[in-house]
């Protein structure tokens, strides 16, 4: 029989941020912001330049220690898991660091060795081949162009196929075909069951994620599904832009984004 502890541990979020704030100095970046992510969502952060984006991101990937909070994988605290969190949890960053003296390749031929992932070649042929980067194998990153350097970088990632994928502007570098190519990819993902967030200013035309997240001078001012945050902001549509601006619209009036 089932008691009563191993019925909650069945329903914890995959992901959940509980009054995380975080501090630059004096500045506040963050400031108790809130949320859970289940298996199987592709979520899509969004905000002004300054919002707090890249700093929540960055918690969340235990880059940045929290100043105050509490953010837990599976139920517990991520600096009590560094090492699952490592493989099941990875953020690629707007500008990814890269080994100037590896290629392409030996990049990819990196990240599964440390991962200790087996029969790791042909998957990796078919993300250069998927990404346009087949004839790049042989590179270094300094002769890569900013979204080749990109796309390199989630090549590494799915290779590793993480349960969160955390990315900060994927769609800024890469030309259009590459991120619809992308967001294709990370549906797939979420078909899976794996879970995606991203920040973002834009987003491949006529697509839509299964929520929003929209942040605002480091403040979670808005949460939900794109229709249920259309109605709610009254917005002109569940597009992106619409539902950003309509969102910045309430907060400047100082009004409650309420879910109808």
């Amino acid at each position: 029989m089932t008691n009563h502890a191993e019925r909650e541990k069945v329903t914890l979020p995959l992901l959940q941020l509980t009054d995380v704030s975080y501090t630059y100095g004096s500045y506040l970046a963050l400031n108790q912001v809130s949320f859970e992510l289940e298996p199987g969502e592709l979520v899509v952060l969004a905000g002004r330049n300054g919002a707090g984006k890249t700093t929540l991101l960055r918690c969340v990937a235990g880059w940045n220690q929290i100043t105050h909070g509490h953010v837990a994988f599976n139920g517990t605290s991520i600096y009590q898991v560094e090492r699952a969190m490592r493989r099941n949890l990875i953020l690629i960053p707007d500008t990814p660091p890269f080994y100037n003296d590896l290629t392409v390749m030996e990049h990819l031929q990196f990240i599964a060795r440390v991962n200790q992932l087996a029969d790791w070649h042909e998957p990796a042929q078919s993300l250069l081949k998927r990404f346009g980067l087949t004839i790049n194998h042989g590179a270094m990153p300094a002769a890569l162009s900013r979204g080749q350097r990109y796309k390199l970088a989630l090549c590494m990632a799915l290779l590793v196929d993480p349960q969160i994928l955390l990315l900060d502007e994927p769609f800024g570098p890469l030309d259009p075909i590459s991120a619809q190519q992308l967001w294709n990819d990370l549906w797939a993902r979420r078909e899976h069951g794996k879970t995606v967030l991203l920040s973002s200013h834009q987003s491949p035309l006529n697509v839509r994620p299964d929520r929003y997240l929209f942040m605002e001078g480091g403040d979670l001012v808005a949460d939900g599904t794109p229709n249920d945050l259309k109605m709610a902001l009254h917005a002109e549509s569940d597009a992106l832009d619409d539902l950003l601006r309509a969102t910045i619209e309430h907060v400047e009036r100082h009004d409650p984004v309420q879910e109808p």
